[in-house]
């Protein structure tokens, strides 16, 4: 009799075992840089400061090392490459003033660490024409490193769910914006993807602000199904918004950036000092239930400068603690619109709050703070990683949906959304950066048609008589057709980094 109970109690509580692993959440995490440029301007390719003199001097090893554990914890390491890896100058387009270059080979820079994807949408891929961009797919490709671009995805696979990354920057935006707003639909109908991120290159460069182009980007994505947005190409950090209960991240600045060999600091339209020292990493983690279906998300905020060296780049990311990290986060907080979380020494982050799909949000109204008068002269580069960041909700959490805060245009209100054509990301009249004073600026007229460049404004609708295909197939769909009817190149007075 006694054998009889214990058998049926281990029985029992196997099956309450089986219960709650059956209900338990599933995450996947996924990890995002900014933009990431693996070679070296291509008038400075040859100078002792350049990206690819460095590579000579430290190896393949040397750029991503700092990171090394954090990109081995998560599911997928996700970069925008901004830039061309082909072994010649075939294709150039001497048109642009900054044009950047690595040789293929550097593609075992990126797989030194673990990093699985490389987004291919923004204004450097097309510095070398169709036959450079090309070549750089194929050597991600061969060096297994996958690539997204427009209507191709990048899919993230674990314990069943599927997360599918979708990669668009504001010359390919007016063509495919509605392609990839249906894609997201179908693949999320269709069981294709549990989850969409999409991201994204624009911005005006240097602004401390995102603006109206932004804004709309985040309108029209998230409210087809897209659950997150990351976005780059200001070359500094913005802030962080929420719209429908999914976040927003409007620029993580540079990271490892081969194309200015000195640190730009500079005063943006007389109203702000920004630098391109300070960077965000992100570690998104996306829940989703049992059956797959999504139920919320967390982001974890790492403070980073881009060089030990500061004000020269020495191609090797940080993260930061202390003072350096409360600069960086101030950068941030001038550009969100609900207060941030404090930033936790022990993990080395700012932990978000978790917001699920039916959470209703309260948001606190930024705190007002002193601005530090100087930023740092020296970084000192860790010499350990942050633990993981952990996966419970905080229990300070502010929650209300916040109003986006654009550089210009009013709030991001979707009771009252911003025209269907809003203002061109116009970049500042700047100078050119100290370490690139090249004179060639191109002719902003009639561009090669591979060019595509500085940011316009994203169109609501493609051109009728240039639409990408309306229904690709279910499974991944092939790349794009080599030319994408692009917008004009217009950079600012100084060039287009």
């Amino acid at each position: 009799m006694r054998k009889r109970i214990v058998i049926l109690a281990v029985l029992v509580a196997l099956i309450c075992l089986l219960a709650v692993s059956a209900s338990a959440e599933k995450i996947i995490k996924l990890t995002f840089t900014g933009d990431c440029t693996l070679g070296s301007e291509e008038l400075k390719r040859n100078q002792p400061t350049s990206f690819d003199t460095k590579v000579a001097e430290m190896g393949y090893d040397y750029f991503f090392k700092n990171f090394a554990e954090m990109f081995a914890e998560d599911d997928a390491t996700i970069i925008n490459f901004e830039g061309v890896l082909n072994n010649s100058r075939a294709g150039e387009n001497t048109r642009k003033t900054y044009r950047f270059r690595g040789p293929t080979e550097f593609t075992q820079i990126l797989t030194s660490v673990s990093i699985e994807a490389a987004g291919l949408a923004n204004n450097h891929v097309s510095d070398y024409g169709n036959q450079g961009l090309d070549r750089t797919k194929n050597a991600l490709e061969e060096a297994g490193i996958a690539w997204f671009r427009l209507t191709k995805y990048y899919l993230v696979e674990k314990d069943g769910v599927k997360v599918a990354l979708f990669a668009l920057d504001t010359s390919t935006y007016p063509n495919y914006a509605e392609t990839i707003r249906a894609e997201t639909i179908r693949i999320k109908s269709e069981g294709i993807a549990n989850a969409v991120v999409l991201v994204y290159h624009g911005g005006n460069e240097y602004d401390p602000k995102h603006n109206a182009n932004q804004n709309l980007v985040v309108q029209r994505m998230i409210d087809a199904g897209v659950d997150l947005i990351i976005m780059h190409h200001p070359h500094i950090v913005q802030g962080i918004g929420i719209r429908n209960n999914r976040y927003v991240c409007y620029s993580l600045g540079n990271f490892v950036f081969g194309g200015n060999c000195e640190i730009r600091n500079e005063m943006y339209r007389n109203t702000r000092e920004v630098s391109s020292l300070y960077a965000l990493v992100v570690r998104a983690e996306l829940h989703f239930d049992d059956d797959g279906t999504y139920i919320g998300q967390q982001l974890f905020l790492y403070p980073a400068f881009i060089s030990g060296d500061a004000p020269h780049n020495d191609y090797q990311p940080h993260l930061v603690t202390g003072e350096d990290a409360a600069i960086v986060f101030d950068h941030v907080q001038y550009d969100t619109a609900f207060q941030l979380p404090d930033f936790d020494e022990k993990l080395g982050c700012m932990v978000m709050p978790y917001i699920g799909v039916h959470d209703e949000l309260t948001l606190e109204t930024p705190t007002p703070t002193v601005r530090p008068t100087s930023r740092p002269r020296t970084t000192a580069k860790p010499t350990t990683k942050p633990t993981d960041a952990p996966t419970d909700q905080p229990t300070d959490v502010p929650t209300d949906q916040p109003t986006d805060q654009p550089s210009n245009p009013p709030a991001d209100d979707p009771s009252n959304p911003p025209a269907d054509n809003p203002p061109v990301d116009n970049p500042p009249a700047d100078d050119p950066p100290a370490d690139n004073p090249s004179t060639d600026n191109p002719p902003a007229d009639n561009p090669p048609a591979d060019n595509p460049s500085a940011d316009n404004p994203p169109a609501d609708n493609p051109p009728a008589d240039n639409p990408p295909a309306d229904n690709p197939p279910a499974d991944n769909p092939p790349a794009e057709k080599p030319v994408e009817n692009p917008q004009p190149d217009n950079p600012p007075a100084g060039g287009d980094e």
